[in-house]
């Protein structure tokens, strides 16, 4: 099979990391970086999964930090593939490499993701089978976005189009950015029906802060990013927005974000002029 790594941010993730990294321990080689854990994850996966390459943070650095260098580590060392896996997910065994196969066969795919269900295989993931509808009768079918749980990336797609940006998504939304980003490349987004993981998402209450922040904010940064489509058209989807979230959540946070993101669009057009420069090179 072709040389893969795995790469899994933990934090405080002790509930499920024996399960994720077994899963993938005799399947790809595997790169832990740990956010500066306290219930000793970072220990654990030193004592139990030796020849994994372990780095200890001092602090949270979020999400996307932590897996552009796992990018960085899997572009030096020559892998052809990373898996980005969850702390709180699993694959099925043998699901890696049906997904290597599959992206061996299709190299217009950027991203490969299995079916996501939840624990005990018992349905889809509510989220995935919103985003990700199942489509019988495919080896691989094309979808427009698909979470970051499980990503199979060939390695040569990332030294195309970029990493993750670190600055206007440190920990929400990179992964909906960079489908949009593969889009405007000419690669496609998919799922492989035939191989199956799991995602133990746990569905907690969250405050009205967090969801705008996330859902709200967030959300309309990722939509104002989106390559190839001009900014202006994405705010006559961002002003009604506003108001239906305000609604909804019962509250004014979502006007709070609307000045943020106005200030934020400085940082948009530099990361769009970035993707723009980029895919002209690769022309």
């Amino acid at each position: 099979m072709k040389r893969v790594l795995a790469i899994i941010v933990t934090y405080n993730g002790m509930r499920w990391l024996e399960r994720c990294l077994d899963s993938v321990y005799d399947q790809a080689d595997i790169y832990v970086f740990d956010n500066d854990s306290t219930d000793g994850s970072a220990d654990f996966v030193a004592a139990r999964y030796p020849s994994a390459k372990l780095v200890r943070s001092a602090e949270n650095l979020g999400f996307s930090k932590p897996n552009n260098l796992g990018f960085e580590y899997a572009i030096k060392k020559g892998y052809e593939y990373v898996y980005l896996l969850n702390q709180d997910a699993w694959l099925d065994p043998g699901a890696l490499e049906k997904l290597v196969v599959a992206a061996e066969a299709h190299p217009e795919y950027g991203v490969l993701s299995p079916l996501q269900m939840t624990d005990g295989y018992k349905a889809l993931d509510a989220q995935f089978a919103k985003r990700c509808p199942v489509v019988a009768g495919h080896d691989v079918y094309e979808v427009k976005r698909v979470m970051a749980a499980h990503w199979l990336v060939p390695v040569r797609v990332i030294e195309q189009i970029g990493p993750f940006d670190e600055d206007l998504f440190p920990l929400y939304g990179q992964d909906d950015e960079w489908c949009h980003r593969l889009h405007f490349f000419g690669l496609k987004v998919g799922v492989v029906p035939e191989a199956r993981a799991v995602h133990d998402r746990a569905y907690r209450p969250e405050s009205k802060e967090k969801l705008a922040h996330r859902n709200y904010y967030t959300g309309s940064l990722v939509r104002l990013c989106q390559h190839g489509r001009p900014i202006f058209e994405k705010f006559f989807f961002i002003i009604p927005f506003t108001f239906v979230k305000a609604v909804k959540y019962r509250s004014l946070l979502p006007f709070k974000y609307l000045g943020r993101i106005f200030k934020d669009l400085p940082r948009v057009r530099e990361l769009r002029s970035r993707v723009r420069s980029r895919a002209i090179c690769a022309r």
